[in-house]
């Protein structure tokens, strides 16, 4: 596998290297695109592979979900955008043209920025979204496994680790409902508290019953029952939620041990009507009944809202519950942006002070090696018995002249490389020679 190469520049000596971003997202491209550059589990070591061996990249982490194939590359030989796009192509076997208009790049804290807003979950489709920070860390995983994480892309994706916990402890960014199957959940919760061991009749078994269900699942529910029209459909639903499936039939006695009834079907005519919920609620020993109609036309009669310890929500409700929650979310992730601005300047300082981490390391180890010969030349004077006092005395002054000798002899003459004035303000700085005169 090959691919034209184009260096960049070479960033200046000291300088520590950059972090950069390309990709492309949902806000980019569009499925037909992404998919086509996505990343399988199988494929991203031979990715990682060539992107370490070719000097693309010193570190690299490939995050590719269905949603954003994004790669991330510290170090290396400072490649620019066009051969990381080049190879990405050609890795995946399209044409480059393909990407034309859908590719994204950043670097360094732009980087940094755009990696702890998608762990947060404020560049999802929906704001807030959990799942991308495990889809994160898995990514995380995959390179740490492939040898591809090294010591700044692990701080950095421990660093987002950190940011997405306080995002969530300290906003309401994860916690309002942005969809009508989360506010029926969380419905459910306010009217019945916890929904552990709670019963759920489901009428109908098409995509919005099965992301419903989903949800109620997540919050502990105990048993499912669904009743369809199509027995193979329902039956289907029913083994994937671990319940047990019915004939529309059987809703009536269904209804007698129900906590919660979620119905969304194409029926013209309602499937719950008045006489059916309220022989039902005879039969209930005062227990509460909660019915979330989502479908258009309704599937349960509207008179049932007015059956004492009987709650009816309808789409509208929870339509209205959903926009408020994406109002809230958004409200929180103002909040959230402000926080992550703080940890980008954080991190950015962090990243460089490894810009003097050599130059600490030349300066101890000059000094090391100046007394490590003093105290050869002074530990001989002890071998001879004279006073240890004087010696140590006589080594502590020795080894002050020879470590400052110099830097005083640069102060003393001309410098090509500095002025007088800032060399003495540097003296200034590093010694805090001003507060010790104050």
């Amino acid at each position: 596998m090959s691919a034209t190469i184009q260096p960049l520049h070479r960033r200046s000596a000291g300088t520590v290297a950059a972090i950069f971003c390309l990709g492309l997202s949902h806000h980019t491209a569009p499925i037909a695109v992404r998919e086509k550059v996505a990343f399988s589990p199988e494929n991203l070591v031979a990715a990682y592979r060539y992107l370490l061996e070719q000097g693309l990249a010193r570190e690299t982490l490939i995050v590719s979900t269905c949603n954003r194939t994004e790669i991330y590359v510290h170090g290396g030989q400072g490649y620019h955008r066009q051969a990381l796009q080049d190879w990405l192509c050609h890795f995946h076997g399209v044409d480059p043209r393909l990407l034309d208009g859908h590719i994204y790049y950043s670097s360094d804290a732009e980087t940094v920025r755009h990696l702890f807003r998608v762990a947060c979950g404020l560049d999802s489709m929906i704001i807030g979204e959990p799942q991308i920070l495990g889809q994160v860390k898995d990514a995380y995983q995959a390179a740490a496994d492939s040898g591809a994480a090294g010591p700044v892309l692990n701080r950095l994706l421990h660093w987002a680790f950190r940011v997405a916990k306080r995002v969530r402890s300290e906003t309401a960014i994860g916690s309002a409902p942005v969809s009508v199957a989360y506010a029926a959940v969380s419905l459910a919760k306010q009217l019945l508290g916890s929904l552990e061991g709670k019963s759920v009749l489901l009428i109908g078994a098409g995509d919005t019953i099965e992301l419903v269900a989903t949800h109620l699942r997540e919050h502990g529910v105990g048993s499912f029952a669904v009743a369809n029209r199509s027995a193979e459909r329902g039956q289907q639903l029913a083994e994937k939620f671990t319940g047990n499936a019915h004939a529309l039939e059987a809703i009536p006695e269904l209804l007698h041990d129900a906590d919660v009834v979620v119905s969304c079907t194409a029926s013209l005519l309602p499937i719950l009507t008045l006489e059916t919920v309220s022989a039902a609620m005879l039969r209930r020993a005062q227990r509460d009944l909660m019915l979330v109609d989502l479908a258009v036309p309704r599937d349960i009669a509207s008179e049932v809202e007015g059956v004492e310890q009987c709650f009816l929500y309808t789409l509208d409700d929870l339509n209205d519950i959903a926009q408020a929650g994406m109002r809230a979310r958004r409200e929180a992730a103002a909040v959230a942006e402000l926080i992550i601005a703080d940890e980008v300047a954080e991190f950015q300082q962090w990243r460089e002070s490894l810009d003097v981490v050599p130059a600490i390391r030349r300066l101890r180890d000059h000094v090391e090696e100046r007394r490590q010969e003093e105290l050869q030349r002074f530990t001989h004077y002890l071998n001879q018995g004279q006073d240890p006092f004087a010696v140590l005395d006589a080594f502590s002054k020795a080894l002050m002249n020879k470590v400052l000798h110099d830097p005083i002899a640069t102060l003393r003459q001309p410098c090509q490389d500095a002025t007088n004035e800032s060399l003495v303000a540097a003296l200034d700085i590093l010694f805090h020679l001003s507060d010790a005169e104050g």
